[in-house]
């Protein structure tokens, strides 16, 4: 089989397999197998070539026995240019870059002339780091985000290539609830919940939950949740979960009922945001969110507030 930056072909798609399954559909209808079993020959062709055809390829194979696999394979790089480009840059591993992962940037130069040296940038023209055909960002951040381009130093002049774009995508982070009106709320009026969160790509859902000390609930989706004639009924930790293809975080606000001159009135306290890891089922992370939390002290804080609570998420 081949496959494209990963070292034992660990993928859900192949580029070329010997049963014919989970083809890449981007490399249908271009790619030849020339090996021939019991022979050396392993290569590939790949016909119609396309700048997305640069990456790392891998030949890997597995054999009957029942423990022993053959190693990870390191590859061959392949960097696709245009043919007006003197030098082309790639990343591997192709695809969306997440933060916190680490990917490899290749510089290759087509001049005629011999390379004395390679120097990566990022736009605003300072240097982006390692000197070489390759440079590694690990554990890249969402402040790494930007256009990279390698120069070629040849004997008769400097060639840059042209921009590479990093657009590094992560889990929603810096989520909070606002509480709308501000300020003391009575027995039998309403408020209104806001979630927001930073994400990229944007959150693709908000959900509410509430959690009272038996249970939690569901109770609506989208940025904003209204409670209406509130009641004591309604006393509990409200959930806000954000959430997009590469995680979600939850905010929590905690309603209780005081009193304010003899009347009573609502109190609310926040709950620093947890993160929580993608699941299978949507259902269980949002509930879970809410429900493994520890129990906030009572207060004799009269009227409403929103006052910073710390507490630890449960492991």
């Amino acid at each position: 089989m081949w496959c494209r930056d990963q070292s034992r072909c660990i993928t859900p798609r192949y580029v070329y397999h010997s049963q014919g399954i989970f083809p890449e559909p981007a490399s249908q209808g271009r790619v030849e197998y020339l090996g021939k079993e019991g022979t050396r020959n392993c290569s590939l062709r790949i016909s119609d070539l396309r700048r997305s055809d640069s990456g790392t390829y891998v030949f890997y194979f597995i054999t009957n026995h029942p423990v022993e696999k053959p190693p990870g394979q390191p590859g061959v790089t392949l960097l696709v240019a245009d043919n007006f480009s003197e030098v082309a840059v790639s990343l591997s591993p192709a695809g969306d870059v997440v933060e916190g992962s680490s990917v490899k940037l290749f510089c290759c130069s087509t001049a005629h002339t011999p390379v004395e040296s390679y120097t990566w940038y990022k736009t605003g023209g300072s240097t982006a780091g390692d000197k070489g055909q390759t440079m590694t960002i690990t554990n890249i951040r969402a402040t790494d985000s930007g256009n990279y381009y390698c120069e070629a130093l040849t004997t008769n002049r400097p060639i840059h290539s042209s921009a590479l774009s990093i657009n590094v995508q992560y889990a929603p982070k810096n989520t909070s609830v606002s509480v709308n009106p501000f300020g003391e709320v009575v027995m039998g009026s309403s408020v209104t919940l806001s979630c927001s969160s930073d994400a990229n790509p944007a959150v693709e859902r908000y959900t509410w939950l509430q959690r009272t000390e038996s249970q939690a609930s569901l109770r609506g989706s989208g940025q904003s949740y209204s409670i209406t004639n509130i009641s004591s009924e309604g006393s509990g930790q409200y959930c806000c979960v954000a959430m997009n293809k590469h995680g979600s975080q939850s905010y929590t606000v905690t309603m209780t009922v005081g009193k304010v001159n003899g009347q009573s009135s609502i109190l609310w306290r926040r709950v620093v945001p947890v993160g929580i890891p993608i699941a299978l089922t949507l259902i269980i992370i949002i509930t879970l969110a809410c429900i493994r939390r520890k129990t906030l002290p009572s207060s004799s804080q009269q009227g409403y507030s929103l006052t910073e609570t710390t507490i630890q998420p449960l492991p």
